[in-house]
């Protein structure tokens, strides 16, 4: 055999057809994926500017797109407003990121602690269980008597609101994660702290993942309303505030920069995701 053939195919052959034939359909799936993703709600806006523009809707409280962007680039062109926004969004940021990342520690513990220990997941589960319904919000009165009205508070909602999707999530990965990993672990009578971050997490990542991705949403959520309630700056405080005095293509312009903060941690969480976990690729 000669060294090409030893290689790969040679052009022409049978199997070289079908490598083609799979790179052009994965070719043709991600054009189709940008596409969709891309063209659909640009599809949305573009009838959302054209109910506005022919009378559907009221534009005194459903601006059009078109007003909005231009709104936005008023914003960003006078330097006091832009500081102003810079200086919520900032605020913002911080209370969600503190919060997220006490919110999370606090569940991946706790859940894996419950999934590995049966009496402490009998005596801990239900409590976890009974709350979890609970509007995280309608507590926000409780952690400013505990906490005060400052950002103390908005940061424990937060942490609150993170910690059930961490730790309910966490909590299935490990219980549902292969047993035989674990047995494999005793077996071998593995460190305890071998076990922990090199058999139980990492089983039982995608899980937690799924409870992380969920928790970015809550965090930016409960934040936003808790600035709406109790705050003097912030995303949240920003668009009540527009609201209250009717300027309602600002509100817009704070909604917006809300969801590009929320986009901008979900692409950072899938980033992070495909480089922790490569093994659980999608189909």
């Amino acid at each position: 055999m000669s060294v090409i053939e030893s290689i790969g195919p040679a052009p022409g052959t049978t199997a070289n057809v079908a490598v083609n034939q799979v790179l052009r359909a994965k070719r043709r799936q991600a054009v189709q994926q940008v596409a969709l993703g891309v063209g659909f709600p640009l599809l949305l806006l573009a009838v959302w500017e054209s109910c506005a523009r022919t009378g559907v809707i009221d534009q005194r409280f459903f601006p059009s797109p078109s007003r909005i962007v231009a709104v936005a680039i008023d914003v960003v062109s006078s330097p006091t407003e832009a500081h102003l926004v810079v200086r919520d969004v900032l605020a913002t940021l911080g209370r969600a990121v503190w919060g997220y990342m006490l919110g999370a520690v606090l569940g991946v513990i706790v859940g894996a602690v419950m999934g590995l220990y049966r009496p402490i997941r009998d005596a801990i589960a239900p409590t976890i269980y009974a709350t979890f319904p609970t509007p995280k919000l309608a507590i926000f009165p409780l952690l400013i008597v505990i906490f005060g009205l400052g950002d103390a508070s908005k940061t424990a909602l937060v942490t609150f609101g993170v910690f059930f999707m961490v730790c309910i999530n966490t909590l299935s990965g490990v219980l549902y994660a292969n047993p035989i990993y674990r047995d494999f672990a005793r077996a071998f009578r593995l460190p305890l702290h071998v076990q922990w971050f090199r058999v139980i997490v990492p089983s039982a990542l995608p899980s937690i993942m799924a409870g992380l991705k969920l928790g970015i949403g809550q965090a930016f959520i409960l934040v936003v309303s808790a600035e709406f309630v109790s705050a003097n700056d912030g995303i949240g405080y920003y668009i009540w505030n527009s609201w209250q005095i009717l300027d309602i293509s600002r509100m817009f312009v704070g909604l917006l920069i809300v969801s590009m903060l929320g986009g901008a941690a979900v692409v950072l969480s899938n980033t992070v995701e495909r480089y922790l976990i490569p093994w659980a690729k999608r189909s």
